[in-house]
């Protein structure tokens, strides 16, 4: 066994602490090994699973799973602040703690309806994701355009305190008369739906909703480039490039976020796993308006044949 000493008998500077091991030394060595190993090295839920490969991505891709590194959050919440708060009257107090992050930017007027509010958030879960690949001129297979849509939702349930939504001088009757307002502005931002508000234990209401919303535009389309292992995806919107470690097995493809980036700098989006788009294989996927192809509705690429 082992234990720690303080030597005091040092002259002069701090007190030495040394192992003691005794008739063990190889105790201090399996220790520091254990502690290299396996002490300081955090687990990576989102680790790559496989060697990276390479092979030709040319095709179109369909996810069938995704991997989000939760430590890579989305910032929005962390822009809500107090500015625009209307000024506290003395012996009035402030906003309970609660509401502050949220309730900072929502302006309810009752029968006026709610004339803004950033709806706060978690990280969006992507749900669903179709990537494609083009080859460059003269059948290039190392370069060419790539285009990416990303499905993504997320619920989000939180409670508006009385205070908070008496902040413009009207109170409402009731947390339905406050549903509708909050659903109602939650349409005009597309992508807000299932909203719901119930009392709350301090006179307030929990609220929830669904945001789901499909990402594509020139920040996930632009050009591709592979040196065989790592891609390269240069977005149109003028963004900085992101790489991504991949291996392509058949009709299987991996995409790894080169150096545990995100995908597609995408909310943490650091691994995800695709099948290709197989036009006859009898399963209509995203970018097919039919399969099997019958030269008479469907065509060769699996696109409808318009009647003569």
């Amino acid at each position: 066994m082992f234990s720690w000493v303080i030597d005091n008998q040092r002259t002069g500077g701090a007190p030495r602490i040394a192992w003691n091991v005794g008739r063990h030394p190889a105790v201090l060595l399996a220790g520091a090994l254990l502690l290299g190993a396996t002490g300081c090295k955090p687990m990576d839920a989102c680790a790559e699973t496989g060697p990276a490969c390479g092979g030709d991505p040319v095709g179109s891709w369909i996810e069938d799973t995704v991997c989000q590194d939760p430590a890579l959050q989305d910032t929005l919440n962390s822009k809500q602040t107090y500015r625009n708060q209307p000024i506290v009257l003395g012996g009035q107090s402030p906003p309970e703690l609660t509401s502050t992050d949220w309730c900072s930017s929502l302006q309810y007027f009752g029968p006026a309806g709610i004339r803004m509010f950033a709806l706060p958030r978690d990280t969006p879960v992507v749900r669903g994701a179709y990537v494609s690949y083009t080859a460059g001129s003269a059948g290039d297979h190392t370069s060419g355009v790539y285009g990416t849509l990303l499905t993504s939702s997320d619920r989000s349930t939180l409670t508006y305190s009385a205070s908070c939504l008496q902040r413009f001088g009207y109170a409402p009757g009731s947390c339905a008369e406050f549903a509708a307002a909050f659903a109602f502005y939650g349409s005009t931002l597309g992508g807000i739906k299932e909203t719901s508000c119930l009392d709350a234990v301090d006179g307030g209401c929990t609220c929830s909703y669904l945001s789901e919303s499909d990402a594509a535009g020139t920040n996930l389309s632009g050009i591709w480039r592979s040196d065989g292992r790592v891609i390269t995806h240069y977005p149109g919107g003028g963004t900085l490039p992101t790489q991504a470690d991949y291996c392509v097995r058949g009709n299987e493809m991996t995409l790894w976020g080169h150096a545990r980036t995100s995908l597609f700098d995408s909310n943490g989006l650091r691994t995800m796993s695709l099948h290709k788009v197989v036009c006859g294989d009898g399963v209509q996927d995203r970018g097919e308006e039919c399969d099997p192809p019958d030269q008479k509705t469907c065509s060769s690429t699996c696109q409808k044949i318009a009647a003569p």
